[in-house]
């Protein structure tokens, strides 16, 4: 019995998550949602540390959500004490601190960290580089991102993971699913409408195929929301542009969805299409890959990705010609759906990262 005990002693972890988030049916963060069910599948309590929560009903026992208040309305001075609230509650308890994303998170936990002797894992992807992201590499033990092109400071402390997509809640549709008779080819897009996704190009290789190429088969949807308020006007410019070119019959905006309606998105398409100019790993085209899906982006932290796959998926930037050209050409290559999803399966997959940061610790 006392080998027992000393054995659970010994795999027994405690670990203390920071993300912006928690929110299972938010647009943008349910993906944290996911992350929270998988740690807690691998840990004996997790604790976790948000700007803000939402819906958390379906979350396993063994984790605690603790939100800095930004839901009820907390200032930044009360959020900021919460913080430090929680630091203090929670370090010395953890075996090890996980920061998601915001370079705050690790700035503001490492004092704490450091009186403690706790290990501090950060998980970064943005080709932004910042005094803060600069700070982070000084503070943090470990780096984890999802490409090179993810993290621009060289740095030993960085591990390339991939990206973290659950493929059991992105996968193809089941077979014996109904099938829509519509004969459009439907083409999607998922992300914040920011000037970095470059909409304007879809538009634009959309209006070629139907006014120029008399191809009228098509319907494309455009998921997701302004990302700041700033950005509104930028949504109704693209708007405005669909209605000048007269192709309100083929593109339609549908703002953001829950998240768990985000797999039916993706399994009801034929093509998705990403021309984000952010330099880092899209998680939306890697959802779509993992949901067997054809892709076109011209982000290129893909080049190595969607390298040998059996089709050209990469398109050039700003160029509506060779997007409008390359979605016809692919949409006869569906014999490449498996290796898209593979790739996912076996280099960006959620259970796998998990049980990386997990080792780490």
């Amino acid at each position: 019995m006392e080998q027992i005990n000393q054995t659970r002693r010994e795999i027994t972890m405690n670990l203390l998550f920071i993300t912006r988030k928690i929110d299972k049916n938010d647009a943008l963060a349910g993906f944290t949602f996911q992350w929270v069910k998988k740690f807690a599948a691998k840990v004996d309590a997790l604790n976790v540390i948000c700007l803000e929560k939402g819906d958390i009903s379906g979350l396993p026992e063994n984790v605690k959500i603790y939100s800095l208040g930004k839901e009820r309305g907390a200032g930044k001075l009360a959020k900021f004490w919460n913080f430090q609230k929680y630091a203090f509650q929670f370090v010395k308890k953890s075996d090890g601190i996980f920061c998601h994303q915001n370079p705050i998170y690790t700035i503001l936990i490492a004092p704490w960290a450091k009186l403690q002797y706790k290990k501090i894992i950060t998980w970064y992807t943005h080709g932004k580089v910042s005094f803060q992201l600069r700070l982070v590499n000084l503070l943090a033990d470990v780096i984890l991102t999802a490409s090179p092109e993810s993290f621009r400071l060289k740095s030993k402390k960085v591990i390339v993971t991939g990206h973290g997509i659950d493929t059991d809640f992105f996968r193809p549709a089941p077979t014996t699913s109904y099938k829509s008779q519509a004969t459009r080819y439907k083409i999607l897009s998922i992300g914040r409408i920011s000037p970095v996704k470059d909409y304007e190009t879809l538009i634009e290789a959309i209006d070629i195929l139907v006014n120029k190429n008399n191809i009228k088969n098509i319907q494309v949807n455009i998921i997701g929301a302004p990302g700041l308020k700033t950005q509104e006007d930028y949504l109704k410019k693209l708007k405005a542009e669909v209605e000048n070119k007269n192709l309100k019959e083929y593109i339609s905006f549908l703002g953001p969805k829950p998240y768990p309606e985000l797999p039916q998105f993706y399994q009801n398409c034929d093509l998705f299409v990403n021309l984000s100019r952010t330099g880092s790993v899209d998680k939306a085209v890697l959802e779509a890959m993992a949901c067997g899906k054809l892709v076109l982006t011209s982000n290129e932290a893909f080049v190595n990705i969607l390298k040998n796959k059996g089709a050209e998926l990469m398109v050039k930037p700003n160029s509506p010609d060779d997007l409008a050209l390359a979605s016809l050409d692919v949409k006869t290559r569906t014999s490449i759906e498996a290796k898209l999803r593979e790739e996912v399966v076996q280099n960006h997959n959620l259970d796998h990262l998990v049980q990386k940061i997990i080792s780490i610790i």
